[in-house]
């Protein structure tokens, strides 16, 4: 009897070791899978990176579309458009685009709603909203100012107007007060002349 207690001790040892090997093993294959898929993300997503490093924003744009395409509910799909989104922001790109940055990271969680990118692109979202508001301002208050120097031009121009008139004025001030000068010493000269000329009694 005791030798059989021994056996089923064994056995039953036997299977622990056995269910924990199958843990282990499908822990492992969960990790080489994880592996694998990151691994054909990356492969799919290296070309549009090398082109987006290399300054070809609209090769990498084309390259990542095509990934996107190829994509389904999961990466690298999510990867692809985040990445369009930066590309379109970005400051070296000569052809960056608010708007069209603004789109791709509005598409990410709407496309890719388990995606762990979605809450940086919804924080993407609500930066560009806020800087296409603050141009839109800038952009009025150019337009103001603008408005506003034709005006003080306007003034200018009205004022050395007013000022050429007023000098011109003045001149005809001082032409006439000459005349009326002279006039006033022909009336003291005829004046004189007429007191010499009257008969003294």
């Amino acid at each position: 009897m005791g030798k059989k207690r021994r056996k089923d001790g064994k056995h039953l040892f036997l299977h622990g070791a056995c269910l924990l090997a199958v843990l282990l093993l499908s822990a492992g294959c969960a990790t080489i899978s994880d592996f694998q898929r990151k691994y054909q993300e990356d492969k799919h997503l290296q070309p549009a990176d090398n082109l987006a490093t290399k300054g070809d924003y609209e090769g990498a744009l084309k390259a990542y579309e095509d990934v996107v395409k190829l994509s389904t509910v999961d990466s690298p799909g999510d990867k692809a458009l985040f990445r369009m989104g930066l590309i379109w922001a970005h400051p070296d790109n000569p052809e960056s685009d608010d708007e069209k940055a603004l789109k791709y990271f509005q598409q990410l969680p709407r496309d890719f709603p388990r995606s762990p990118l979605k809450d940086e692109a919804r924080a993407w979202v609500s930066t560009i909203n806020e800087l296409i508001r603050c141009k839109a301002r800038a952009e009025g208050l150019e337009e103001a100012v603008s408005a506003l120097r034709k005006q003080l031009n306007a003034s200018k121009e009205e004022a050395g107007a007013l000022e050429k008139r007023l000098q011109a004025s003045k001149e005809e001030v001082s032409a006439l007060t000459k005349r009326l000068n002279a006039l006033k010493e022909i009336d003291i000269g005829i004046e004189e002349k007429k007191r010499k000329d009257l008969p003294r009694e």
